[in-house]
Order: structure tokens, then C-alpha cells, then sequence
């Protein structure tokens, strides 16, 4: 009687052993999908915002001015649209109060773990600065200013330098001059009010200093400056910019800007 007792705890604990590691297994599966499913469902939602909003994107300087008062009709903050050519990079621009309002919110001012491109809060939103930074976040699978990376690699730089940003009343063609590695606490390339001529000198050697690639003639201070900041992986401080040229401007009559 003692052995079959002892016997029947032995397989009740066996059973309880395996329930609990089939539970187990089943938990880290369920975990598992979770998870691929919340990663892939992060990487669509750019995607789905940009899809849903790429028929207002101007194509031409006749559909600038309607596309703009469309875009700023769903919301006001948009004030431009960037394209690198032979990239994913292809969004709305947007302008909140301060660099953390669009960190987690889409474009049309839904939360979203991807954020928006936007425009730093002390730029101007006209784009007439002579140094103008535009912020977004590094995401997997190209998503957002995840191509900025491709930059890295002195073949892709060399061969693909053009690009353009649409804002109210003006088509600005760019050129795209350096690809830098910096610090999240630089105190020159998130700097926006550069006035003096003796300051400028000093942004421009300070970003041929950081560079990894530099294309064209060597800035100078007559030039307009886009810079296109993300987060570098493997540093969390890390950053990475590229530093555009506007070499032509175009201006749509007819288009009213603020």
C-alpha cells in the first residue's frame, strides 16, 4: 500500500511538473506572437500614416498651394514635406511647441511609438534660417530616418546626393554635403540661431570636423543648411546627421505663407 501511494505522488508530481512546463511553453509562445506582432504593428504605423496622407503630397508647383491648405486643414502644425531621392525617407513635416510633442504622436496627432519628422521648435517655419534642423526617429526596417544610416557607406553618399523639401509658397531642392557623427549634447549642430558671420565660420569647420563623407564645394556662409538628425544605434547619446545645401529655390506664386 505504502509503494502504490508513493507511486501515485510520483506520477501527481510528474503531472503537475509538466502541466507547469506546458503552461510555460505556452506562455513564451503566446509571448513570443505578442511580441512580433506589437514589433511589426510599430513598424506599419508609419507606413499606414504616410499612405494615408501620400495624395496630398505636392507633386508639382500647381498642386503645391492646395496640398498644403489640405495637410494643414487636418493639422496646422504641418509645414512642409521632405523627400530623399532612393531612399524611404518620403514624410509630412510637422512643427509642435517644443522637440517632445511629436516624439510619440503621429502626424495627424494620434500616439504612435514611431513619432513624426519634425521641424526643431526653434527653427523657423518658413525655412529661411541658415541653419535648419529637422528631427525624426531611427526605425528598423527603413522606417522614418532609419535610411539616414545608409548615408554611412561612401558608395550610397557619393551616388545619391539629391532631394527635396516642399514647404508653403516654395520648392527647395537639396543637395546632401555631409554625413556626421555626433553628440546628442553638441553645441553646434543643434544650434538654429546662427547671425554672425564669425559664428557660422565656426558651425561650418565644426561640421566638416565631425564628418565621415563630404560631397561638392566646401560650404560657405552664403549657403542655407538642412541638417537631418536621428539616433545611431549602439550609442545612446549617438547621432547621426546629414547636412543638406539648398541649391535652388523655387517660389509657387499665388501661395501664402505665415
Amino acid at each position: 500500500m505504502e509503494r502504490k501511494a508513493e507511486y501515485c505522488l510520483t506520477q501527481i508530481f510528474h503531472y503537475l511538473v509538466n502541466g507547469l512546463a506546458a503552461i510555460v511553453f505556452f506562455c513564451c509562445i503566446a509571448y513570443s506572437g505578442y511580441a512580433l506582432w506589437d514589433n511589426w504593428s510599430i513598424l506599419k504605423e508609419p507606413d499606414q500614416v504616410r499612405e494615408d496622407l501620400i495624395r496630398y503630397k505636392p507633386a508639382n508647383e500647381e498642386e503645391l498651394s492646395y496640398s498644403f491648405q489640405e495637410l494643414k486643414a487636418m493639422n496646422p502644425d504641418v509645414c512642409g514635406w521632405l523627400t530623399l531621392d532612393h531612399t524611404k525617407i518620403d514624410y509630412p513635416v510637422v512643427q509642435g511647441t517644443d522637440n517632445f510633442e511629436y516624439l510619440e504622436k503621429d502626424v495627424l496627432g494620434n500616439p504612435s511609438v514611431a513619432g513624426s519628422i519634425f521641424l526643431d521648435a526653434k527653427s523657423d517655419r518658413n525655412f529661411h534660417d541658415f541653419y535648419t534642423v529637422i528631427m525624426g526617429h531611427h526605425m528598423q526596417g527603413r522606417k522614418m530616418f532609419g535610411d539616414i544610416d545608409l548615408y554611412t557607406d561612401a558608395s550610397f553618399f557619393e551616388k545619391n546626393t539629391t532631394g527635396t523639401l516642399y514647404v508653403e509658397g516654395r520648392i527647395l531642392k537639396l543637395e546632401t554635403v555631409a554625413i556626421l557623427k555626433a553628440d546628442a549634447y553638441d553645441k553646434y549642430v543643434y544650434r538654429t540661431d546662427w547671425k554672425e558671420k564669425e559664428e557660422k565660420e565656426e558651425l561650418i569647420r565644426h561640421i566638416y570636423e565631425l564628418a565621415v563623407h563630404t560631397w561638392g564645394e566646401r560650404l560657405t556662409v552664403e549657403d542655407q543648411m538642412i541638417a537631418l538628425s536621428t539616433c545611431s544605434s549602439g550609442n545612446t547619446n549617438g547621432r547621426h546627421l546629414l547636412i543638406c545645401k539648398v541649391i535652388k529655390e523655387n517660389t509657387v506664386e499665388g501661395s501664402e505663407t505665415e
